[in-house]
């Protein structure tokens, strides 16, 4: 069963807010476009996991964990699956990439293409030290001893698997869908139980009290200011980033668009690039609309928690961004597509 869903990370939602808020004549709109491109293809890889997973989702005997990032000493590690029962845990790194990949005799990763090879970071080797981490995780928790596994699974369809011979890398090596087979295999190798029910549950309620998710200052990481943004409200169709509003309708001067809604996606932008609380006249130059009136009547309508009276009140943003649904509906889109 899940016990942490997939869904997506707070980085991915704010790496397209702000990709979409920087100007073309920005140096390093390219770069977080490209930033955005690898983590949303990352999580896309993870996601059709789910389809070859889900004997698995649908067992109470296995635990399943998406995206699990835990405090270990100074630093974080993150597992992009983590799977769980009474005979052992696997850790899974998960991979979607269109090129093919070769491993050679040195424990080195290459991706290939059109014969030429580019060396990368092992993901054997990664999940390997994120396995040992864990270990040392849950010995730091006394939690009962339970055998990790570990494998690299390539979700790309597409994508061969090469590797020189004697290299003893392949036993950790799997497609998606192969991946339940070196499941069953794992558990047929171990004949009873390591943990007991009550250990399984101190593990799991631990992973889920300790787990931090990756939100970082997405503006601090690539050295940008709220002043290297651009402000507005975007038209849903066109993209463009000033629609004017009047009479509660917000109107695109470009391709016409008129909607009631935009707003919501800029305000959320807000929260995610900025900070999480906005006031009036803050409000007013980030949607760039003249009117207090009509920037207080905005506010009122999306019922956002708020503390202080009249002139004084600050806004805050709400526990489920409107944004994030979409752009999870967005993504659900591109993964029936299979692009």
């Amino acid at each position: 069963m899940y016990d942490k869903v997939c869904e997506i990370s707070p980085r991915i939602v704010k790496l397209k807010a702000l990709e979409s808020r920087m100007p073309t004549s920005n140096s390093r709109k390219m770069e977080v476009l490209t930033e955005y491109n690898n983590w949303l293809k990352g999580y896309l890889g993870e996601k059709s996991l789910e389809f070859y997973l889900d004997p698995l989702i649908r067992s109470k005997d296995y635990h399943i964990f998406h995206e699990i990032r835990l405090l270990s000493g100074n630093y974080y590690f993150q597992i992009d699956f983590l799977i769980l029962c009474n005979k052992f845990a696997l850790a899974l790194e998960v991979k979607k990439r269109s090129p093919d990949w070769f491993f050679d005799g040195f424990n080195q990763a290459f991706l290939l293409f059109d014969g030429e090879k580019e060396e990368i970071q092992n993901p054997v080797a990664q999940v390997k030290l994120q396995s040992r981490k864990l270990k040392h995780w849950l010995e730091e928790h006394q939690c009962e001893e339970v055998p990790i596994h570990y494998l690299f699974v390539n979700s790309h369809e597409k994508s061969k698997i090469l590797y020189e011979d004697g290299n003893e890398q392949i036993k950790n090596i799997c497609n998606s869908e192969a991946l339940i087979d070196k499941i069953d295999q794992i558990d047929k190798f171990y004949k009873e139980e390591k943990l007991t029910k009550q250990a399984v549950r101190k593990i799991k309620r631990l992973l889920l009290s300790k787990h931090t998710p990756d939100d970082p200052d997405i503006l601090k990481e690539f050295n940008l200011t709220p002043k290297d943004l651009l402000p507005g409200v975007q038209c849903p169709k066109c993209n463009s980033l000033s629609m004017k509003y009047h009479y509660g309708v917000w109107t695109c001067p470009h391709c016409k668009e008129k909607s009631k809604t935009a707003h919501i996606k800029a305000l959320e932008d807000y929260f995610l690039l900025i900070k999480s609380s906005i006031t009036n006249s803050q409000l007013r130059y980030f949607l760039q609309i003249d009117s207090i009136k009509s920037a207080n009547n905005i506010l009122k309508s999306l019922n956002l928690p708020y503390s202080g009276k009249l002139k004084g009140r600050v806004y805050h943003r709400p526990t489920t961004p409107i944004t994030t649904i979409q752009l999870v509906k967005e993504v659900s889109l591109t993964l029936q597509s299979g692009k």
